[in-house]
């Protein structure tokens, strides 16, 4: 193989500078007798697997039935966390329904304040988390942070004021803040792009049935005899059920597949030999700063970030659902079934349109898109009627919830989705989950007080700031692989593609990752 040219040289030649190709990775340094030649510490844990297994026939029928295998022991640990994290984070909501707000007193905009330090907890823990999910095993490391919010939100129960209620929602913000980022590492780690969008549904969608699951629950609360705030039940009874799952992710979620203990020597091979396939790689433990920098200058990573955090704006609404919907007149236990449809609208959503994106090539980011647009009509239609047309502003306020996590799954599964190296990966997941949390802080805070007309307007336009941010992240990914494209054909004959598996490159690097839209 020719090894003149220098990368950069090669990528100046056609005019894709920006990809940051490199002609062929460095060598790994001497290895110790022992240790595999060709495998250095700063590779894949993939690539050992790949050295020894390459040459090994594997037949499609073995790549599915992993996959199956894979389907049925890890899905429903993710799946069982995402309805309890949900079921956590929203207790609040539930809770403001049944006196949470005057027994411990608050006043004014403290309500706002209680809902939005969840978020600076999730802010300031965001990125360190996410440095640990690297460096300490995924699965002992994240089972700990779900103790951790079962814990917090378990002493809630016991808060008497204001004070002791919003250091307790910072901690759970802190506690959760790794959920969402580590099962979109995770969803990338074990399956193709092209089996993403169906496993993130499956998992993401566990929020919509713990709307539904949270409203029956609070409803079945509020017909509960007791000489102790009602208000104090769901954070009791939803904290215990994430202790218990904590316990049971401790012993069976595995840190990658590598070292699945529900796949044999030979499926973990199969495991690894699928994700060769894709060219993002599994994990690497090892922090790389020229990574973090490409992430941090990566377009894609802020368009999306930008995206994300002007659409969870609208997380303002989500967590006043009670508050607002009883503003429309209606009862207290009217309301905790009139959220039920927000979560039936989700599901519905996430389960077509996730399918949609598996169907056909390339539609991801357009169906976010379409997605964004569904959920400005619903915020027209919220804004647009008065309080005497109180179902035409519940149809308003079901179909822009309703349609926001389809939009915001389908966008930020695209992008992560494409971000190779491991490192990039967690910076990249950081900057998008730092932003995700601005937006959360920021939403509570423009809903002051009723009709609450100042939050419906920043709806509509953190909506089209949200749309226009998938519109542009999808103009540039078409445009970087066409350069990319132009690269391969002019120099593939110089490139080996055995030097870029498993090597912990980023999507830059890797001349053979192209973006899927």
């Amino acid at each position: 193989m020719a090894s003149d040219p220098s990368g950069e040289k090669l990528a100046a030649d056609v005019g894709v500078s920006s990809l940051n190709i490199i002609q062929r990775p460095a060598d790994p340094p001497e290895q110790d007798a022992e240790n595999l030649k060709g495998v250095s510490a700063s590779d894949d844990v993939g690539r050992e697997y790949y050295l020894l297994n390459k040459d090994e026939e594997i037949s499609d029928e073995e790549k599915r039935h992993v996959r199956n295998r894979i389907d049925l022991f890890l899905l429903p640990l993710m799946m069982v966390t995402a309805f309890v994290q949900y079921l956590d984070k929203s207790t609040i909501n539930y809770a403001a329904n049944y006196g949470l707000r005057e027994d411990l007193g608050m006043k004014g905009t403290q309500y706002s304040w209680a809902s939005s330090i969840f978020y600076f907890g999730f802010l300031v823990w965001q990125y360190p988390s996410l440095l640990l999910l690297q460096r300490l095993p995924l699965g002992k490391y994240f089972a700990s942070q779900v103790m951790g919010w079962g814990v917090f939100t378990f002493l809630m129960a016991a808060a008497s004021n204001f004070g002791g209620f919003a250091t307790l929602r910072f901690l759970l913000g802190a506690a959760e803040s790794i959920q969402l980022a580590a099962f979109f590492i995770v969803t990338n780690m074990w399956y193709t792009r092209e089996e993403q969008p169906i496993r993130l549904m499956a998992w993401y969608g566990m929020s919509p049935l713990a709307i539904i699951a949270g409203s029956l629950f609070a409803y079945g609360v509020g017909h509960i005899d007791s000489d102790i705030g009602l208000w104090r039940f769901p954070f009791i009874i939803c904290g215990a059920l994430s202790v218990v799952w904590a316990v049971v992710l401790w012993f069976a979620l595995p840190s990658n597949p590598a070292t699945a203990w529900f796949l044999s020597e030979r499926q973990r091979v199969v495991a690894l030999r699928r994700m060769q396939e894709v060219g993002t790689g599994v994990e690497s433990k090892k922090f790389k700063k020229d990574q973090a920098i490409e992430a941090v200058l990566d377009p894609k990573v802020w368009l999306a970030a930008f995206g994300v955090g002007a659409g969870n704006i609208l997380n303002g609404i989500g967590l006043f659902q009670s508050l607002v919907i009883r503003g429309f007149g209606f009862t207290a236990l009217q309301t905790t079934l009139l959220q039920i449809p927000v979560g039936v609208i989700e599901l519905f959503g996430l389960l077509i349109f996730c399918t949609l994106a598996t169907i056909i090539p390339n539609s991801r980011l357009a169906l976010s898109v379409l997605c964004n647009a569904f959920s400005i009509v619903g915020a027209s239609i919220l804004y647009a009627f008065d309080l005497k047309e109180r179902w035409a502003l519940m149809i308003g306020f079901w179909v822009m919830l309703g349609f926001i996590p389809c939009g915001f799954l389908l966008g930020m599964g695209t992008i992560s989705g494409n971000i190779a190296g491991h490192t990039k990966k967690v910076t990249a997941q950081g900057i998008m989950f730092i932003t995700y949390s601005v937006g959360c802080i920021v939403g509570p805070q423009l809903y002051t007080t009723p009709p609450y007309r100042q939050g419906l307007r920043a709806n509509i336009v953190a909506l089209v700031v949200a749309l226009s941010c998938n519109l542009a992240n999808l103009v540039y990914m078409v445009w970087e692989n066409r350069k990319r494209k132009q690269f391969l054909e002019t120099n593939r004959h110089l490139l080996n593609e055995d030097d870029y598996t498993f090597r912990d490159l980023t999507d830059k690097q890797n001349p053979f990752v192209l973006n899927v839209l």
